[in-house]
């Protein structure tokens, strides 16, 4: 059960964790509106595992979903597992959240998916990341650029998109936390 204190509140709307199992037809439908035929399975095997964060609108309905991955909670991260990206150079220490699935509804107004990018970034802070990494199409690079990221490996074909037949390869992106300031010690 997701709790108060787990909701995001962004302007007048709100992003909240929601429950994959209790809302699996809805990830799965605008998944699939989304992305159409290029998403090889709506929901895949990182979902169960996942947190999953929901943009609601004034009238309290979902209109953008994104999928978060933490790597002290699954074996893998999906990048991890892209066969065609075995060569990515991860980062040695600190907890890497991965970010992918993000979606909304078509004619949604207000910007949900901002919204979710910004508010899976606070959680990200508050539970102390060092690095967040997705992977974006071309068109969605300079976007991702402009936030922070830097791409960390060579573009390649996914195995969840059906990148070969847009001939549009996925590239792997990466946002590094600036790391806290230790605590200056006094020694007498």
């Amino acid at each position: 059960m997701v709790t108060q204190d787990q909701n995001l509140i962004t302007s007048h709307y709100m992003v909240r964790e929601i429950s994959f199992h209790e809302h699996q037809p809805t990830i799965a439908q605008m998944r699939r509106d989304a992305f159409g035929s290029g998403l090889n399975h709506a929901i895949d095997e990182f979902d169960a595992a996942a947190h999953h964060f929901a943009f609601f609108n004034e009238a309290r309905e979902i209109t953008a979903l994104i999928r978060l991955l933490r790597s002290d909670e699954v074996p893998k991260l999906e990048l991890q597992c892209e066969s065609c990206a075995l060569d990515l150079a991860w980062p040695s220490s600190g907890l890497i959240m991965e970010t992918s699935r993000g979606c909304g509804r078509k004619g949604a107004s207000d910007m949900p998916l901002m919204h979710l990018s910004r508010a899976v970034g606070n959680y990200a802070r508050q539970h102390k990341a060092a690095h967040i990494v997705s992977k974006t199409a071309r068109t969605l690079l300079p976007f991702y650029q402009a936030m922070g990221f830097r791409i960390f490996g060579k573009p390649f074909y996914s195995d969840w998109f059906d990148d070969k037949a847009r001939q549009d390869p996925s590239i792997p992106i990466i946002y590094d936390f600036a790391p806290l300031p230790e605590e200056e010690v006094l020694v007498w």
